[in-house]
């Protein structure tokens, strides 16, 4: 499932920055930007996104008033240039506190941290359903597909095709939308264009995944280190491999 993320920063280039790091990291869906504080006030009392970077040093309402303002709707990451304001920052029970200028290393640390506390205060969903229903090329008529059954997910615009073992079916809706749907304990986003079940995974190659069937998916460069962080606990390797 995707996390939504909103910006507010007075300076258009701070913005581009971090919007750069948010288009390129998988799982991540930018909802909006602002670089007016009220504007954004507005607007994230509707959107309600996952997490808001937010600058502290800015006209009108700074940052930490801000955060007052807005923490019962969205989780807060500070952005500054500045070091002093880290304890008030923490005290409006921020996430995190970036300093500026960001790395995109420090950046992804801070979204795996963001992460990890939003799933632990994330219900756990009904495990027992294990299918969903998607409409087809006849009017009226919806198919029923098991997880179980998905070799692999494409993806182009606003149309998908599910691989299954034994057919293709071809429905209208977009990657990020049937992604919020699959269990991500079995299925990676590897690819802007592909999603892979684990269970049907033959090989893994630089750059690519073979599956049973042996066709054959790229991986995308950004989606490399977290396909690899998720099969960590099913891989075999002697700590004496070199």
């Amino acid at each position: 499932m995707n996390l939504t993320c909103y910006i507010v920063d007075d300076e258009f280039h701070a913005i581009g920055i971090l919007k750069n790091f948010v288009e390129n990291t998988p799982g991540l869906e930018l909802v909006g930007t602002a670089t007016d504080p009220l504007i954004a006030l507005e607007e994230i009392s509707s959107l309600r996104p996952a997490f808001t970077f937010l600058d502290v040093d800015m006209p009108t309402i700074n940052g930490l008033q801000f955060a007052g303002m807005v923490n019962s709707q969205t989780t807060v990451i500070f952005t500054t240039a500045f070091r002093e304001y880290a304890v008030e920052a923490f005290e409006k029970e921020a996430a995190d506190y970036l300093l500026k200028p960001i790395s995109y290393e420090r950046f992804l640390i801070c979204i795996q941290k963001v992460r990890k506390n939003l799933a632990a205060k994330t219900p756990i969903a009904d495990t027992n359903v294990s299918w969903f229903f998607v409409k087809t090329g006849i009017k009226g008529k919806l198919q029923k597909i098991g997880f179980h059954d998905i070799l692999y997910i494409s993806g182009c615009d606003h149309y998908i095709e599910i691989r299954l073992q034994q057919q293709k079916i071809i429905t209208y809706l977009t990657m990020n939308e049937i992604q919020e749907k699959l269990p991500a304990a079995y299925f990676t986003r590897i690819h802007k264009s592909h999603i892979i079940n684990h269970e049907f995974i033959h090989t893994l190659e630089p750059g690519q995944v073979k599956l049973q069937d042996l066709t054959v998916l790229p991986i995308g460069r950004s989606y490399r280190l977290p396909l690899k962080e998720k099969l960590n606990n099913s891989s075999l390797i002697s700590k004496w491999h070199h």
